[in-house]
Order: structure tokens, then sequence, then C-alpha cells
């Protein structure tokens, strides 16, 4: 538990010690390069998850490093697709129905949601379905969450996050997480 909270620290040092050191660059960026928007990010992420209903054969407490890879399309400053996927890092068992626990051995989590920025690609929604997979069981989850870009030069980002999957339909999972981004132009047609 004390990693989680460590993560949670040093998430927000360094989102507010970030964010005031960069904004006059970043202000900069964003003037010079208006026009040019880069519709495409691809970021990897590192977090600690946990599972209320979980337990392991040591403890009844699960929190459990993750590792992630997202890839996103933006259509304009405010709407994306893409594709989430994370890794827990972890075997435990977590409560079926009160009374049936099913062991869960590395789960891979699969998503496709959809991402919102209302004020344009810094407060970063997403919302969107996925599935678990793992050798004994696979779930159908929905996921849901919140992160903050912070950007960084030459289309580098550092995004603190939090997500919630409902997997299963009544197992609670949530996850916080840190990622580093990069945003870039790709060029279909050669002039």
């Amino acid at each position: 538990m004390n990693a989680f909270y460590n993560i949670i620290i040093i998430s927000a040092i360094m989102l507010f010690s970030t964010e005031n050191t960069l904004s006059q660059e970043n202000k900069t960026d964003h003037h010079e390069n208006k026009h040019e928007f880069k519709h495409f990010r691809i970021a990897v992420t590192m977090g600690h998850g946990y599972i209320p209903s979980a337990t392991t054969t040591d403890s009844k407490l699960v929190v459990f490093p993750t590792w992630g890879l997202d890839a996103q399309y933006w259509v304009n400053p405010k709407f994306a697709i893409g594709f989430k996927s994370d890794i827990e890092l972890a075997n435990y068992f977590v409560d079926i129905d009160g009374t049936e626990y099913l062991e869960r051995k590395n789960p891979v989590i699969l998503s496709l949601p959809i991402f919102y920025s209302p004020y344009g690609r810094d407060l970063v929604f997403l919302l969107g379905p996925g599935v678990e997979l793992e050798g004994h069981e696979d779930f159908f989850i929905f996921r849901m969450g919140i992160g903050y870009e912070i950007h960084l030069a030459k289309g580098w980002d550092f995004t603190p996050e939090f997500v919630y999957d409902l997997k299963n339909g009544h197992i609670n999972a949530l996850t916080l997480s840190v990622g580093i981004g990069k945003k870039f132009k790709i060029n279909l047609y050669n002039h």
C-alpha cells in the first residue's frame, strides 16, 4: 500500500512543479505550432492497480503494478478514438459471487475508448468498452478515466491518470498511473 501512496504523492508533486516550470514554454509552443495539429499520440504508462474484492494467499489488500500502452487518433483538439492496453503484474483471486473465487494471473486489458478534452488536450476524459484476457476466464470491462497532459517540448508529454474499470459487471478496479507520450503527424501524401 505504501507504493500506491508514493505514486500518488510523486504524481502530485510532479504535476504541480512541472506545470509551473513549463507554463511559459507551453504557451510559446502552442502559439508557434497552432497550424500544425498532430493527430497521433503514443504513450507508455506505469502505475498501480487496486481491486477491493481481490485477495491473495498472503493478504486481503491487493495492490499491484501495471504497465500499459496507449495509441490515440485525435480527430480534432477535443475528440479522439484510441486503443488502451494494460497488463496487471500480479496473481490474485477475485470474489465472483461472495462464495466463489476465481484465480487471475497477469491479466491483460484491451480497450477501445473515446477520448474527450473539453479544453483542447490538457484535461482528458476517456470512456469505452474492453476485454480482460486471462487463462482461466475472460471478462468484459467498461472503462472510464481522467488524465492531465503536461506538455513538454517537441510533442512529448507527461500524463498522470486515474482509471476505473468495471469488470464482468460487478468487479471494481482502480488504477493510478503516469504516462510518457509523444504526439506526431504522419504525412500520408508525399508532396
